[in-house]
């Protein structure tokens, strides 16, 4: 978790609308973010403000009154209007299911006609939640439990008392409690308790004892006939498993000695029948294509010639008739020229040149066929060739290939046939199949009489059962309330002894850890390194018990104040490293009453390694020029608390004290 801003408005002594205050951190080398200021100039209250838009009415406030109502309108800026009132803002970002995501909270409250009133806002990754404001106690307080939240937002000066003996037993009490949910054990224990007086509390009357006893007895009867039916349908259930067995195995065998093959012979036969059947048909399909035009298939290249013969003829005969009509025309057109005293020059070459065509079309022609055939016959012959044919051809081609198709089908279904064995080779085992199928029938017959039996007992149990719940209902001090409290009694006492001795058995298990973590804070911050060799905790008071460099019991009053400080402040360090919550420190006052030594052994070996993210709130005469250069490599950012007499109000400014500041 890191807090990345927070946003005062009216709260103590803030007065008016204020800048965010950026507490991000910019890496990790340097996790400190130094806030300087007066006693009185808002320190705490910074503490307090992050504390409160964390927790609500669950935080551990600086001088928080009786009432949540009353801390917040005592924190009302004085200057403010109280119908106006106050408000915070904190966002800060954490690590859910691997990804990061960033949370708003704002926390707003004024005085109104019915008093004081909040309203509460959240944003998760800049989206408004409404159902996560409503459950927001919830929520924080499965991340961040109130209960171990001062182990992380403290008041270094305040928690020397810690280090004294009945004081550390309590905080570890609290702290070791929440950090192993056992405040969840002692709610139990508590609720176990209150139980076992409420048990003792109830009476019974004699009449209402024998009446539900009566209608127990009717109950128990029933649950006894309905226990004996579900036993006898176990017993149904398996000797018919077992017959179903039989006939599996027995069936099995048949088909091993061609069973299936036997079944289906009726439908094989029939099957041969209707291929038989179907091949006749083909057949007599394609004797029909054969007496047709099929045979002029073997004479195609004869009739084409013939096609060829038939139309040459056709073809002489026309070119005869056009060369008698030619002699008809060119004997007409002489005469007429002829007549006309045409030039016999000119005459001649005419008659040359009409001889002449003549003789060029005459010498194609051929001896005249002595047959005069038609020329349609050649039409007639062609479509034969290339219609008639073709298709007599295919169909013939497919008749062939159905026929082919059949009789393989066929040799198979007879193949098939001469698998069927004989009936009384098969007979036995059809005889053992049907024996087998009766018995598992009259088995699953029986079961299935015998489950709807059971079923009207369950129904029988059932009413009773709603009866006796009813008459339990309406007399509340019966003889089995009797006998349910005194074993709620009995087995209370044993869950609560149970209870403590998991609770003792947690706390000695993890006390160790603890004492470890706790004596290795305290050595390391110590400046007498032999001063403590050893750290025990009483797993029933949690007392802390302090082993000195001699090997003798420490206590604490042989302390100084400064190291019951260090003690405290180890105690919570070593706490926190025990919680295994990566959550930000904030300390208020975090140099308290220290001489300079101890101050720098915190200067050294505390602050810059407390979190990832550490807030100090101090004076000037803890974090010194002198101690700001120690830290000062550690430090990520500055800011000053300024306070104003006059208005009465506390500005931040970056820096700190003698002008210095951080902007990384």
């Amino acid at each position: 978790m890191i807090l990345d801003f927070l946003t005062i408005e009216n709260f103590g002594v803030y007065g008016g609308q204020q800048q965010p205050i950026e507490l991000t951190p910019p890496d990790a080398e340097h996790p400190i973010v130094l806030f300087g200021g007066w006693n009185g100039g808002g320190k705490t209250t910074l503490l307090d403000a992050i504390q409160l838009a964390l927790f609500g009415p669950k935080a551990r406030l600086s001088n928080r009154p009786r009432s949540y109502k009353e801390a917040l309108r005592q924190a009302i800026h004085r200057g403010a209007d109280p119908s106006e009132g106050a408000s915070l803002e904190l966002q800060f970002r954490r690590v859910v299911d691997g990804s990061t995501r960033t949370y708003w909270v704002r926390r707003k409250w004024w005085v109104g006609e019915k008093g004081v009133e909040e309203a509460l806002e959240v944003c998760v990754d800049g989206a408004a939640d409404p159902l996560l404001a409503e459950h927001w106690d919830e929520f924080i307080e499965g991340y961040i439990p109130s209960g171990i939240s001062h182990l992380f937002f403290f008041d270094a000066e305040q928690i020397t008392e810690l280090a004294e003996g009945q004081k550390a037993a309590e905080l570890l009490g609290t702290a070791i409690h929440n950090l192993l949910g056992l405040e969840l054990v002692d709610r139990l224990d508590s609720d176990l308790v209150v139980l076992e007086r409420r048990k003792r509390a109830e009476g019974h009357t004699a009449e209402e004892i024998q009446q539900l006893r009566a209608q127990e007895e009717e109950v128990q009867r029933l649950d006894n006939l309905v226990g004996s039916a579900v036993q006898e349908g176990a017993r149904l259930r398996s000797e018919s498993d077992r017959k179903a067995l039989e006939l599996q195995r027995a069936e099995e065998r048949f088909r091993k000695e061609g069973g299936d093959f036997y079944l289906r012979r009726t439908e094989y036969e029939q099957k041969q029948n209707a291929l038989r059947i179907e091949l006749a048909e083909h057949e007599a399909a394609l004797r029909e294509l054969v007496a047709g035009p099929a045979p002029l298939l073997l004479i195609i290249p004869l009739l084409l010639e013939a096609e060829g013969e038939i139309r040459n003829a056709a073809e002489q005969k026309r070119n005869r008739i056009l060369l008698a009509a030619l002699e008809d025309r060119d004997s007409t057109i002489l005469q007429t020229l002829t007549k006309r005293d045409f030039p016999r020059k000119s005459l001649e070459a005419v008659e040359t040149l009409f001889a002449e065509d003549r003789a060029f079309r005459s010498q194609n022609l051929s001896t005249p066929s002595p047959f005069e055939v038609d020329e349609h016959l050649a039409l007639e012959i062609r479509h034969l060739t290339q219609t008639i044919l073709p298709e007599a051809r295919a169909d013939i081609a497919k008749e062939i290939q159905e026929i082919q198709r059949v009789k393989e089908q066929l040799v198979r279904v007879e193949a098939e046939i001469a698998r069927i064995p004989a009936v009384d080779a098969i007979a036995a085992h059809e005889a053992e199949v049907i024996r087998c199928r009766a018995e598992q029938e009259a088995k699953a017959a029986e079961l299935s009489a015998h489950d709807a039996k059971t079923s009207s007992l369950r129904r029988e149990l059932e009413r009773a059962t709603a009866q006796l719940d009813r008459e339990a209902a309406q007399h509340t001090d019966s003889l089995i309330q009797d006998e349910l409290r005194l074993r709620i009694l009995k087995h209370s006492a044993k869950a609560r002894e149970t209870l403590r001795a998991f609770r003792r058995e947690m706390i000695r298990r993890h006390a160790a850890r603890l004492e470890h973590l706790m004596l290795e804070s305290f050595t390391q911050l110590l400046r007498k390194t032999s001063l403590v060799s050893g750290l025990k905790i009483d797993p029933d008071t949690f007392m802390i018990e302090l082993t000195g460099g001699d090997g003798q019991p420490l206590p604490f009053n042989r302390l100084s104040a400064g190291e019951r400080q260090l003690l405290a402040t180890s105690l919570l360090w070593g706490l926190a490293k025990a919680s295994g919550r990566p959550l930000p420190t904030i300390i208020d006052t975090p140099l308290g009453r220290l001489d300079s030594s101890h101050r720098r052994h915190l200067l050294d070996r505390y602050f810059p390694v407390a979190s990832h993210q550490v807030i100090l709130l101090s004076t000037d005469e803890e974090i010194t020029e002198a101690n700001l250069q120690t830290i000062q490599p550690y430090i990520g950012r500055c800011y000053q608390l300024q306070h104003d007499d006059a208005l009465r109000s506390t500005t931040i400014k970056p820096g700190y004290f003698w002008n210095y500041e951080t902007t990384r």
